[in-house]
């Protein structure tokens, strides 16, 4: 029998409380640039500029990209074509584990039971767009959002190179290398290389750092170091920041800035609770067995997971406790039915600490404070990306339709759990325009997020 349940959130008990709060858009009916001249719009970002979305970049992901969304809007004050690096049409998209997207499709667990739950569209991913160049001399980029692309990645040369660690086979596929260099001459270009040279911009918008972030926390605070604040640029994120500041600056190009969210808020990361291990007397009696000499409880119903920490006393494991994280990476058919994260502590890897993620968050906090010293500084425009997130997580209305961060049903984000749908896209982009408004006494049109699909059922 198939059951209207979606496994990955099967030991949940989330509640989401909407509030009244309603975006709105500009009905003025005027339309005007301001000062910015957008003739010349380029995009700079990561996965979310570039349409990275379902584990995966994919064609239809791409035309509702921040970037898309953005210069669909600026083509309303004279910015001109979009050309980005498509995928293939296929729509089967890849990661760079070369997966396919993920959809939402029925999955039986270890119980048996079946219900709707994220899968992969097929077998592979298009692996081949990764190895193909997608570069064009006639139409130069307007949307230089490269999935994974850090701050600091910009003013790098590693990552334009296949045969270094640091490669990144989505900057290389739109690179002007693959084109003009000989492999063996070890010249690659950066990602600001690519921007300027042969390019004018007139008006840019950059929204990165959460890269610098993200690979960290999604290890679980175990591996991948989240990017320094000092050093020059390409090491450390102030310089690297304030290189591309002065470089606007410098070329008389306008921009708006996005600061960035707290990563440890998207769902990725909030679904799991840190009480789900539910009990039945049975099993609460068998883990005040295992666990009564350490000073541990359990007790009939909602109970705390265990979870290893070698901060904990002699034997390195303790109950986790309110605020602290668990990530959707961690395998839930051994939670459900082999007593994972009871008898068997979750690792390291799955959780986020109070410890560990007050670090990250104040790694955050550093970084947003450079982006608003050096934007005000150098007069560009700030869109304050994390008040936006944060409201998912609240909850908000939406002309009459309930948005929030909750997994899969909240509307918003894509079925990775870290990247927005289309709809939740078009509130990031509305968050960009305001900025825009604001800053250089635009009147550009916010977009109607209705007009747009969040997640497909089938």
């Amino acid at each position: 029998m198939v059951k209207n349940i979606l496994p990955l959130i099967s030991l949940l008990s989330i509640g989401i409380i909407f509030s009244s709060c309603k975006p709105k858009i500009d009905a003025s009916g005027v339309i005007s640039a301001g000062e910015i001249n957008a003739q010349h719009f380029v995009a700079i970002g990561d996965g979310t500029t570039a349409g990275y979305m379902d584990d995966a970049l994919y064609h239809d992901g791409q035309f509702n990209s921040l970037g898309a969304l953005l210069q669909t809007q600026l083509k309303l004050v004279g910015a001109g074509e979009i050309y980005m690096p498509l995928m293939g049409n296929a729509n089967v998209g890849t990661n760079a584990n070369l997966l396919s997207r993920l959809i939402l499709g029925y999955k039986t667990d270890c119980l048996g039971e079946t219900g709707l739950s994220p899968v992969r569209f097929a077998q592979q991913g298009e692996g081949s767009s990764l190895t193909t160049s997608v570069y064009s001399s006639q139409n130069k980029f307007t949307n230089f959002g490269i999935p994974g692309l850090k701050m600091i990645d910009t003013y790098q040369h590693y990552i334009g190179d296949p045969n270094d660690l640091g490669y990144n086979p989505y900057f290389g596929r739109m690179s002007i290398d693959q084109f003009t260099l000989p492999a063996w001459s070890g010249m690659w270009s950066t990602v600001s290389d690519n921007i300027f040279n042969g390019g004018n911009p007139t008006f840019c918008s950059l929204f990165l750092g959460i890269e610098d972030v993200l690979p960290f926390a999604k290890s679980g605070a175990t591996a991948n170091p989240m990017t320094q604040l000092f050093g020059p640029p390409g090491v450390g994120f102030e310089e690297s920041f304030a290189s591309w500041a002065n470089m606007f600056s410098v070329q008389n190009i306008k921009a708006v800035v996005g600061t960035i969210p707290d990563v440890t808020q998207m769902p990725y990361f909030t679904t799991i609770p840190y009480n789900g291990l539910n009990l039945d007397a049975t099993n609460a009696e068998s883990l005040n067995q295992i666990y009564g000499p350490l000073g541990f409880s359990f007790t009939v119903g909602s109970n705390p997971f265990m979870i290893e920490d070698p901060n904990a006393g002699a034997f390195g494991v303790r109950p986790m406790v309110e605020g602290e994280l668990i990530l959707l990476s961690v395998p839930l058919d051994s939670v459900k039915c082999h007593q994972y994260g009871s008898v068997y502590p979750l690792r390291d890897e799955f959780v986020l600490t109070l410890a560990e993620l007050q670090e990250i968050r104040n790694q955050i906090l550093a970084y947003n404070q450079v982006i608003r010293q050096y934007s005000n500084f150098y007069g560009l425009a700030i869109a304050e990306t994390p008040d936006f997130y944060s409201g998912l997580n609240d909850g908000f209305v939406y002309n009459g339709v309930s948005m929030s961060a909750k997994f899969v049903s909240g509307g918003a984000y894509s079925l990775d759990g870290i990247h927005l749908n289309p709809k939740g896209n078009v509130f990031l982009a509305n968050v960009f325009i305001r900025a825009i408004n604001k800053k250089y006494k635009a009147t550009i049109p916010q977009i109607n997020a209705l007009n747009y699909p969040s997640i497909y059922f089938p």
